[in-house]
């Protein structure tokens, strides 16, 4: 599977406070990846959001750094653009544009009440070589951007309970939290991805970068609130660690 998306699954975007208190939020994510016990640096996702009246808009760039750049170099910037009410979050529009080995690539997805309206994706990929996506797939789905929001904030994901139904321009896939235990000072929450449609028809067991099956949220009680600290993220060769800075 292809690194951003990997690194997307995975990248929680907010803060450590309750949405409805953000006005300007502004976050720094480094990205490691550790592979047979060795630990390296992969890229930096920096972040931008703002809530206002009832609406959010997140802004983010993406680049890739260190040895990943030797397999698959990546710059790419995102934006997402929607509406909040009674705690659900509903897109408007997400726009996702990135450059790998100088190959330009733009996806922008149009929602209506979490209806994708319009998807757009240039250069068209072949979809003869990917699993089917039917219309009804697209029925109460919101983007990956959008979805890991929810992912990142205790209060909104209804304490580890909320699942998620997510289209990013080609693939369809579930989040779904399968468990949630202590483990020394954190609750950790565990979810596991289901794939819809829209993915390789041939599986790569051998890709290192092929998305995680697994993926752990870890937040600790500061306050009286629940803040998520770290994620960590297993597929069968490696694993991937956050590092989150807040300014």
């Amino acid at each position: 599977m292809k690194l951003y998306y990997y690194i997307f699954l995975v990248f929680i975007i907010f803060s450590k406070q309750s949405y409805a208190k953000i006005e300007n939020t502004n976050i720094n994510y480094k990205l490691k990846l550790s592979i047979l016990g060795v630990s390296i640096k992969i890229g930096e996702i920096n972040s931008y959001m703002k809530i206002k009246d009832n609406n959010y808009s997140l802004k983010f760039t993406l680049a890739s750094e260190n040895l990943i750049n030797l397999v698959t170099s990546i710059n790419g910037e995102g934006n997402v653009n929607g509406k909040i009410a009674d705690l659900m979050l509903y897109p408007g529009n997400y726009q996702y544009k990135y450059t790998k080995k100088n190959k330009e690539k733009n996806t922008q997805i149009l929602f209506n009440n979490s209806f994708v309206t319009s998807s757009l994706t240039i250069p068209k990929f072949d979809k003869n070589k990917l699993t089917p996506i039917i219309d009804s797939m697209l029925i109460s789905v919101i983007d990956p951007v959008t979805a890991i929001i929810y992912l990142g904030d205790y209060t909104l994901n209804k304490e580890c309970t909320k699942n998620y139904r997510i289209f990013d321009g080609k693939r369809r896939y579930n989040l779904k939290y399968t468990n949630k235990f202590n483990e020394d000072d954190y609750i950790i929450c565990r979810l596991i991805q289901e794939k819809i449609g829209g993915f390789k028809l041939s599986d790569d067991e051998n890709d290192i970068f092929k998305p995680a099956q697994e993926i752990d949220t870890y937040f600790k009680k500061v306050n009286d609130m629940y803040i998520l600290e770290k994620i960590i993220t297993k597929n069968n060769f490696s694993n991937l660690m956050i590092d989150v800075s807040y300014f």
